[in-house]
């Protein structure tokens, strides 16, 4: 947004800020959060690089498409455990997960 067009909202009353102000995070929250996003899009992409549907990976994990679903969009109630062990199956080591981080 340019800078004209800011000044001009905040003069009609709008205010910014960011996702973490808005909804009252800590630090620590947006950083966890930040973490569980990038873990979740980089599941998607090496799925994608591997040639995969979420149907195939899920099969790999012996577990059911929606879940990986979840997974690949981070959504509530999935673990940064879960994302560590998608991140393994789909063959990174610990070093190429970190260097995603």
């Amino acid at each position: 947004m340019d800078s004209k067009k800011r000044k001009r909202l905040e003069a009609a009353g709008w205010t910014f800020g960011n996702a973490e102000d808005f909804l009252g995070m800590s630090p620590e929250e947006a950083a966890y959060l930040e973490v569980k996003l990038t873990l979740a899009r980089e599941v998607e992409a090496q799925r994608k690089k591997a040639g995969l549907s979420q149907s195939d990976l899920a099969a790999k994990l012996k577990t059911r498409q929606p879940n990986i679903a979840r997974i690949e969009k981070a959504q509530q109630g999935v673990s940064i455990d879960a994302l560590f062990k998608t991140l393994l199956a789909l063959g990174l080591t610990p070093r190429k997960i970190a260097a995603v981080l």
